[in-house]
Formats: C-alpha cells, sequence, structure tokens
C-alpha cells in the first residue's frame, strides 16, 4: 500500500478526511467514552464546501505564501462559528422545508464533490484505494484485537457503522481494479478489512465484483468461498448465530412496513412515491424505540418523514417509486456503457449491494467518497484498464 505523495494533497483532501479522518475521530469519541455529536459527518462536509468556496476565491490571485490552513482554514473555522451562533434565526423559516432539504442531500453533496475537483485535479484511482487501504488497516487491527487479544468478540465498530465503513472500503477496492498488477497489495489489505469487518453486504458486494470482473482461476475462487464461511460465521456467532444483527433491526422493519405500505396504497404510491411533505403513517414499536432514537437522536422528536428512511433503494422507492429505481437503472446503465472499465462496474456493483441497508448518497460520509470516486472511473485513461 503506498501513494505517490509522501504529503496529502488538496486534491485527495476529501477522501483523506472522510476514509480516514473522521472514522479515527469516532474511534477517539468511543475510546474516550464520549457519544461523538450525531452531525458530526454533516459538520465535516459543511466546513469541507466552505473551504472549497475560499480556496475557490483564492485561486485567482497571487499565490500566498502562508500556509493552507492558515489562508483558508482559519476563515472557514469563523464562518461556521457565526452560522452555528448567530445565524439560527435566519434560517428558523426554513424548518417547514426540512423534507425538501433532506431529499436534495445527494445533489448537495455531489455539487461539493464538482466544486472541488473544479480546483484541484481529479484524485486518482491510486489516491481512492490509499486511503480506503488504511482505513481498512485500522478496522484488521480493531478484529485481531477484539477476537485474539481481549477476547470479546463483537462486530468491528469503533471507526463507524458498516453502513458507512462498508461502501468506503468498496470504493477502494473497485479502484484498485485499475491497472490491477500495480495494486495488488493495496487490494489485499482492503480485502482483508472487508472480511475482517464482518459486514455481510460488503462481503457478498466484494465477491459478487470479484466474480464479475475479477481474475479467473480455480483455487483463488475456493479461498474466497473458504474466507467468505469463515468470515459469515464470525459474523453469526457475534450476533449469537442469528442472520439479523440488532442493530439493523429498524432498517428490516422499515422495509417490511413500506413495502406493504406502497402495496396496499391507492394513489399509486408503489410508482411514484409518497408525499414528501406528509408525516409517514407508522409508529415506531417500543422494542425498538431505544435503537430508533440511538440511530435518528436529534430527529426522534418528529414524526416519521421520508427523510427518516436510511436504506438508499427503500429510500429511492419510498420516495419516487418504481420510477425512481428504474432512473437509477438507467443511469447505471448509461455510465457503464459511455465508461466502461473493471472500476465503472465494480463501483455500481456496491453501490446496487450495500443501497439494500447504506445510506450511500444521503450520507456525507459515504456520498463525498462514492462521487469522487465514480467521477475517476469515468476518466480516459481508466476506461482502458481491465482485470486481467
Amino acid at each position: 500500500m503506498s501513494s505517490e505523495n509522501t504529503a496529502i494533497t488538496a486534491s485527495e483532501f476529501p477522501l483523506a478526511l472522510f476514509s480516514l479522518g473522521l472514522p479515527l475521530t469516532y474511534a477517539a469519541f468511543s475510546l474516550s467514552g464520549f457519544r461523538p455529536p450525531s452531525n458530526l459527518d454533516a459538520m465535516s462536509a459543511t466546513v469541507l464546501a466552505v473551504l472549497g468556496l475560499l480556496l475557490d476565491m483564492l485561486r485567482s490571485g497571487q499565490r500566498s505564501e502562508w500556509p493552507l490552513w492558515l489562508t483558508a482554514g482559519i476563515p472557514a473555522l469563523f464562518i461556521g462559528w457565526l452560522s452555528f451562533n448567530s445565524l439560527e434565526p435566519l434560517v428558523r423559516p426554513l424548518q417547514a422545508y426540512i423534507p425538501l432539504l433532506m431529499e436534495v442531500r445527494p445533489l448537495i453533496f455531489l455539487l461539493v464533490s464538482i466544486l472541488w475537483i473544479t480546483i484541484f485535479p481529479l484524485p486518482t484511482p491510486e489516491q481512492i484505494s490509499f486511503w480506503s487501504g488504511w482505513l481498512s488497516l485500522f478496522i484488521c487491527i480493531e478484529f485481531t484485537c477484539r477476537f485474539f487479544v481481549i477476547h470479546q468478540p463483537a462486530l468491528p465498530n469503533l471507526l463507524g457503522t458498516q453502513g458507512i465503513t462498508g461502501p468506503i472500503l468498496l470504493a477502494g477496492f473497485c479502484a484498485t481494479l485499475h491497472n490491477s498488477e500495480e495494486h495488488w497489495m493495496t487490494r489485499m489489505v482492503i480485502l482483508a478489512g472487508i472480511f475482517c469487518s464482518l459486514g455481510r453486504d460488503a462481503i457478498f458486494g466484494t465477491v459478487l465484483i470479484l466474480i464479475l470482473f475479477g481474475p479467473k482461476g480455480g483455487l483463488k475462487k475456493v479461498l474466497l468461498t473458504i474466507c467468505v464461511l469463515l468470515f459469515t460465521y464470525l459474523s453469526l456467532q457475534v450476533q449469537d448465530m442469528t442472520f439479523i444483527n440488532r442493530q439493523d433491526l429498524p432498517a428490516y422493519w422499515l422495509w417490511f412496513t413500506l413495502l406493504d405500505l406502497l402495496s396496499n396504497n391507492a394513489d399509486f404510491a408503489l410508482y411514484t412515491g409518497l408525499h414528501l411533505f406528509n408525516p409517514l403513517p407508522l409508529n415506531v414499536p417500543p422494542s425498538l424505540w431505544t435503537i430508533w432514537h440511538g440511530q435518528e437522536q436529534i430527529w426522534t422528536g418528529s414524526e416519521i418523514y421520508l427523510f427518516h428512511i436510511q436504506p438508499f433503494w427503500l429510500h429511492i422507492l419510498a420516495a419516487w417509486g418504481l420510477c425512481g429505481l428504474s432512473l437509477f437503472a438507467a443511469v447505471f446503465t448509461y455510465l457503464y456503457k459511455r465508461y466502461p472499465s473493471a472500476m465503472m462496474g465494480g463501483l455500481i456493483t456496491a453501490v446496487s449491494i450495500c443501497g439494500f441497508f447504506s445510506p450511500l448518497f444521503f450520507s456525507p460520509a459515504t456520498a463525498l467518497v462514492l462521487f469522487p470516486a465514480f467521477i475517476a472511473a469515468a476518466a480516459p485513461e481508466v476506461q482502458s484498464f481491465k482485470f486481467e
């Protein structure tokens, strides 16, 4: 696992922030016994956007001799402090539009990604895999400590939930499919991290990517099958031999209840989606309230709206119906036909699998890694490489 630069370049700063910086911050809070802020990822994305705007304004002027953290970092922190402390009365009238603002989050994160890559060079697949590799290494360390040092087997979640770390690891894994012979070591490290995360959706997505775009050979497939069986057994062991993770119970409940609601709705909601501004006719079961409150935190005081639905594909189905799913299928088909490569195909496969439980583009932690990865996969130099 290597990088072309010994220091973090500006183009890969968002990748470093969300692939490693934010997970390490979560770990620091957990190890110190404190709960991290519920909107820490959103605040990080806001600082990134403000920083990008400041750098865009500074770009046209003469290059400053002051360091980056001084010329842009301090103004960004000042603007953030001013916004949180002085502008609250100004944004209070927007509370009625919270469902709409929450629904356009993917567009906002896409614009932040585009803003950053218009200022600095497009991040390379090597940079994407480099930071995912470091995240993978820390997950492997946590897995080893839990299972073999302190002998308290549990799902590795010190660096964040599987719904966040899984897509980031898969994005880095797909990036290693570009010029694959040079990045086999990074690919092995990320593969180990995916298995050690014990996330069955991420593991299944990795296996499917390797089957569709990976190397040929019976021995490699046998070894892969053995690893899948072993780590699936470990994931069941820490969950009392059940296939359902306790933290995923609200997601399962949402899947079953919303599918029933959509199929029995008389307003063609299954095809066009539910009303954006109306609360959903759902009540959280008392047995799930503690888990729901821990996941939603600041939103538990309100009724259940569409923005409470975390699984990406279920959210699209509930908000836009089958028309929304058809639109995404058309977009993914166009992307792969227009920019054919193993990396692009792997990213589409990863999103297709992880979207059943992960928020993906509705979470800044994953969106600001996945969007640059898709843009990098569309670069001309990436399309010429296939996994051999």
